[in-house]
């Protein structure tokens, strides 16, 4: 295993690039909600960069068009492929975003499918895997694989989720902190669930909801309950051999270099200590 970082591409993908090689990383996921990098030019430009700085994407985290209201209880229906009013246009800019992935030579694509119910005969839900199995269709084509971020759906569903695509270029991107922050599932056990779905991660850390709080928050890495030497023990005996990417959501905060560079000495420490 190796620690990358999460580039949310917003200015020149060249310079984001080189500013990670510069801290120390060698891999990353690229987030991309601006689909006008959905084109040829971005994709010479990142891969300019990764020959540059001998930096390898691991993944291409999709984002979409419309309102997204990550907040409670907006979440609910604003995220992912789940409002009907918008799903077909964030399938095309899913689909976008796996393009500019192809052109990059990257297998994984990754998004939030949204918060979708446990029952397997709610009509939103068969709705959005229709929505999810065409999408795995038309990238398969590519070699590519579809993950599906954790957090909003316990482990059993996304699981049963992924059985009703019926599809075998599926995937998780383990983001153990989602499942504190939305109360979903202690991020452990949810590893273990999961473990023979993982193909990318994400690095961050949470603390649960307290009393009617519907939702918790993200900390410092080490500040929080999710226990990344047993996650990582976890994926190691299930042959997990890729990236953990440090998604650091913090925007605000004035040493964000320091932080950053602090979690990948931690997280790089807990795997060589494996």
């Amino acid at each position: 295993m190796n620690v990358g970082y999460l580039i949310h591409l917003e200015n020149d993908p060249y310079e984001q690039i080189r500013e990670a090689a510069a801290l120390g990383f060698r891999y990353g996921q690229l987030s991309v909600w601006d689909m006008a990098y959905h084109t040829e030019e971005s994709a010479e430009r990142i891969l300019a960069a990764c020959r540059d700085f001998s930096f390898t994407v691991t993944a291409v985290w999709c984002g979409w068009s419309g309102t997204a209201d990550w907040r409670y209880p907006g979440m609910y229906r604003t995220l992912g492929l789940v409002p009907d009013d918008l799903r077909e246009v964030r399938v095309k800019d899913i689909l976008g975003g796996a393009a500019l992935a192809a052109r990059l030579g990257v297998k994984d694509i990754i998004t939030h499918i949204g918060y979708l119910p446990d029952d397997p005969l709610n009509e939103t839900r068969m709705a959005v895997v229709r929505a999810a199995r065409h999408i795995c269709e038309q990238i398969s084509k590519n070699g590519q694989y579809f993950l599906f971020e954790t957090g909003e759906m316990i482990p059993t569903t996304l699981i049963q989720f992924m059985t009703e695509i019926g599809l075998p270029n599926v995937g998780v991107n383990l983001d153990p902190a989602n499942f504190v922050i939305n109360g979903r599932a202690n991020p452990t056990d949810a590893a273990r669930r999961l473990a023979p779905y993982i193909r990318g991660m994400h690095a961050k850390d949470a603390l649960p909801p307290v009393g009617t709080a519907p939702k918790g928050r993200e900390v410092k890495h080490g500040e929080g309950v999710v226990d990344f030497a047993q996650i990582f023990s976890v994926l190691k005996a299930a042959g997990y051999g890729g990236s953990v990417t440090i998604e650091y959501e913090m925007k605000n905060t004035p040493d964000r270099r320091e932080e950053l560079l602090s979690s990948k000495a931690y997280l790089e420490n807990l795997i060589s200590s494996l």
